[in-house]
């Protein structure tokens, strides 16, 4: 073996072994228990990043446990063809050749993606096998593969069929870049510094009429009420009345409705169906019309006044101002935060615009996903999420499924001459209602998250009844990232209920943000990003899986650091230094193969620390298993931490160099068995571990343990725990004079009851051995004290170190000085702070002297201590 652990040295060599020899590949097996998890599909576009790490990492882990338990274990891998992400990628790569996508023409620029997919579409393949990522490769899929491409067509059929797919115009939130349609759930919405403006709207006589407030006078144009509160009094006499738009000059009314906030500018709203989606709903609720005055490309239509008619929006609002303040009608502006939705892709902001798009008639969808929820059917950990989700599908609108690019799933859609509407599974020849051959097909493309909504059963054969689908739909647990509850596992329920008949998982784990040590979400504009690769080639993989893991607790978002990469690493080689000693001390006098499966004897031969490392271990199987079962990784990778690195290494491992005959078996079981808990969140050092240790086969297809591994001792326990108490207070004791740790001395307890001292009598060499103690004294009074030394209480027992007069006398010395000038400085600050000090001073410097006052109390409390200590 090395010295020392290299990861580089194995865990390529590794995985390429795992792989040919098929580990991750499964067939349905009804004998056995499912567990199936349906990998969220990386984008085409993608590259691993911290994201990933938080969400497939426990993914692996979970699958990996449960593939040990002896379950029917298979994670299902597949890719996103990403419509708006990848269009916009090659559209950026054609721009480099001064080209756009209509220069190519939609068929060439189709071929172009199939292409740039096949060259880029497999880089983060790779980077999720050197992460150790293991899902079953022989069952990738690709949302736009033959099968799920013809599910997607069936499943758009049978909706239309059914009467919840439609075509109309409805307002739609339109990126003037992209030229396409977005889903609510693709706006990202952020408070940018606007303008409030306060705008009057005469009465049709030149009277005072109503001011509104608005940040979007370009927008008047469109305007078809004015709304108010009906219990408002201010405006209880306008009601059913009629005032002027300042802009285009027409007659409107003013209407009441309850949604209109009172506090919100003047409590009076403008409503502009064609440009608001909250207007909508008022308009649509009063029978009112809605106007657009402003197109695709963003510039305004000519339904607007000629000197506006083909200006940017924006440069329309400036001049929309300019004109209101000319006209009089501008009565005040004020700063404003306006919540401003931008395209999730390019970060352009959207224009909600009336526009003639096909819909899916949602809520007979989402009620069935809602009850799913309620019912205790579909679970979330953390809880909280599942209010988030049940939320949405409250208050869900109808979903715009059509977009306007090229590259993804075309609608299922042929249009005739005579204006008629063909929808079927395959090219028709004619039209289904008058038979004219001259049809043409819808140029949109779905919703990507129309295509993904379908995996977890799309991916199994569906609408074919395969063996997969009949044994593995349901999965048992979906992992993903919050930001998608919306898009995708509202999406997979709906879907899933509808077309094959069931929750499409039973629970969903919602994996924690990854953010910086500061809190701050990572971002290439922060320049705080990290790139997982990164950190697999400086620290390794199974470090860095164990850096991420270890930190995700109680649904808590992660502050990572990488400090915690380099804490992960050192326990790698922990546990490498570990198997080192115990195939040494299992070879030493015996030399062989075989020296390292001799079988744990029999207890009764088993002494206090085979005991205690016995029960450690019936414990530590015990808890990591609770932990997985909860989705606690963090409590998993912490209760292994503790038992290797404090229990196995620190203890046990200090013990077994007296060589006794029980140490080398139960050390090399101990470990073996640590490793396979170990397995999931480090495979890689787990499993070359396994074998260095004599093991034969894969770790992985070896049986989970469980806390039978060891033996459950409370006795054990207790009194180890007691010497153990013993063991830290005289390390402690001897770091006060900083004595060479091969230097041995005596150590005294006084005080201790009769059954502690018949401990040590029959453990002094475990006290030996762990304190450097030469021998241990337990005087039943006080003429066994030594004449001086350090101490330390322990309860009613107190532990001495002896020590020579002249350290005492130097310490106490130095001690007495250090308290006197602290004790100084904390009564001038005591002093200070009483005075009218704390009222003029900026709170600032107040604040810093309270910290300090603090600060010199903590540091007196822990000298006196040191100074009683010595005796």
């Amino acid at each position: 073996m090395l010295e020392k652990y290299d990861p580089s040295a194995i865990e390529s060599e590794w995985y390429e072994r795992w792989e040919t020899a098929g580990l991750f590949h499964e067939d349905p097996d009804a004998s056995r228990p499912p567990f199936v998890i349906s990998m969220p599909p990386p984008n085409v576009t993608g590259r691993a990043h911290m994201g990933h790490g938080s969400t497939y990492t426990p993914q692996d882990v979970l699958t990996r446990y449960h593939r040990m338990l002896g379950d029917n274990a298979v994670w299902l891998p597949g890719q996103d063809h990403a419509a708006i992400a990848t269009q916009n990628v090659i559209e950026k790569e054609l721009a480099k050749e001064g080209l756009t996508r209509f220069d190519l023409g939609r068929e060439k620029f189709i071929e172009r993606a199939r292409q740039w997919r096949e060259l880029y579409g497999d880089i983060i393949y790779k980077q999720f096998r050197a992460l150790g990522f293991g899902p079953d490769w022989q069952r990738d899929r690709y949302t736009m593969d033959e099968g799920l491409s013809k599910a997607v067509v069936k499943v758009f059929v049978q909706l239309y069929n059914e009467g919840l797919i439609y075509r109309g115009t409805r307002l739609v939130n339109w990126c003037p870049r992209c030229g396409s349609t977005l889903a609510d759930t693709e706006v990202e919405h952020e408070d940018t510094p606007g303008t409030l403006y306060y705008v009057r709207y005469r009465t049709e006589d030149g009277g005072d009429g109503v001011v509104i407030a608005t940040t979007r006078p370009e927008t008047i144009f469109a305007d078809v009420a004015i709304a108010v509160h009906p219990d408002d009094p201010r405006y209880q006499p306008l009601i059913g009345k009629l005032v002027k738009r300042p802009l285009s000059p027409h007659a409107i009314p003013v209407i009441a409705d309850g949604a209109v906030e009172r506090s919100f500018g003047t409590g009076a709203l403008k409503i502009t169906p064609g440009h608001d989606q909250a207007d909508a709903e008022i308009g649509e609720r009063h029978g009112l019309a809605s106007i657009s005055v402003i197109g695709p490309d963003a510039k305004m239509t000519d339904a607007v006044e000629q000197e506006f008619v083909g200006l940017d929006r924006f440069d329309a609002r400036t001049r929309a101002v300019e004109t209101l303040r000319a006209r009089g009608a501008l009565v005040k502006e004020e700063p404003y935060m306006v919540s401003t939705g931008t395209c999730y892709r390019c970060e352009t902001i959207i224009e909600p615009l009336l526009s003639l798009q096909w819909f899916v008639k949602i809520k007979p969808l989402a009620e069935p996903a809602l009850v799913a929820s309620q019912s205790g059917k579909l679970a979330f950990a953390p809880e909280r999420f599942r209010r988030t989700y049940e939320d949405w599908l409250e208050h869900i609108r109808d979903w715009c499924i059509s977009r306007q690019i090229w590259w993804g799933h075309r609608l299922p859609v042929w249009y005739c001459p005579n204006g008629h509407v063909t929808v079927a599974e395959s090219t028709p020849s004619a039209c289904a209602e008058c038979g004219d051959r001259s049809l043409t097909q819808d140029p949109d493309t779905l919703d990507t998250w129309f295509s993904s909504g379908l995996w977890p059963f799309s991916i199994l054969g569906w609408p074919e009844d395969t063996p997969e689908r009949r044994a593995w739909y349901p999965n048992q647990v979906l992992v993903t990232a919050r930001e998608i509850i919306f898009n995708w596992v509202a999406r997979m329920v709906m879907f899933g209920i509808h077309f094959a008949g069931d929750v499409p998982f039973k629970r969903v784990f919602i994996a924690p943000l990854v953010l910086d040590e500061q809190g701050r979400k990572m971002s290439k504009s922060l320049g705080n990003s990290l790139d997982p690769m990164d950190l697999v080639r400086d620290y390794g993989a199974d470090a860095t899986r164990f850096a991420i893991v270890s930190q995700m607790h109680g649904g808590q978002d992660v502050r990572f650091s990488i400090a915690k990469c380099d804490d992960a690493r050192k326990f790698c080689n922990k546990l490498w230094q570990a198997a080192r000693f115990a195939i040494d001390l299992a070879n030493e006098g015996r030399p062989s193969p075989s020296a390292l499966l001799l079988s744990v004897p029999d207890e009764t031969s088993w002494t206090l620390p085979d005991r205690w490392i016995m029960d450690a271990l019936a414990r530590t199987a015990g808890r990591v298993t609770q932990a997985l079962e909860g989705f606690d990784f963090a409590e998993a990778a912490q209760t292994l931490y503790t038992f290797v690195w404090n229990q196995v290494c620190d203890v046990y491992i200090e013990i077994a160099k007296d060589k006794a005959p029980t140490r080398a078996p139960i050390l090399t079981h101990s470990l073996a068995t640590a490793l396979q808990l170990l397995h999931p969140i480090m495979p890689f050092v787990a499993e070359e571990l396994w074998g260095r240790l004599g093991r034969e086969g894969f770790i992985g297809e070896s049986a989970w343990p469980s806390p039978s591994s060891g033996w459950l001792d409370e006795q054990a326990r207790d009194d180890m725990s007691r010497l153990l108490d013993s063991v830290e207070a005289v390390r402690a004791l001897r770091a006060l004079p900083k004595l060479p740790y091969r230097e041995l001395r005596d150590v005294t307890i006084v005080g201790a009851d009769k059954s502690f001292v018949d401990l040590l009598q029959r453990e002094r060499g475990v006290i030996a051995r762990l304190a450097r103690a030469e021998n241990v004294h337990a005087p039943s009074g006080p003429d066994g004290r030594p004449k001086h030394a350090v101490s330390r209480r322990l309860g009613a027992m107190e532990v001495l170190l002896p020590v020579d007069e002249a350290f005492v006398e130097k310490e106490r010395t130095a001690l007495d000085k250090e308290i006197a000038r602290s004790r100084d400085e904390a009564d001038a600050i005591e002093r200070k702070l009483q005075t009218n000090f704390v009222d003029k001073a900026p709170a600032a410097v107040v604040e810093k002297e309270r910290a300090r006052l603090a600060e010199l109390k903590q540091g007196l409390a822990m000298s006196e201590d040191r100074r009683a200590a010595l005796k």
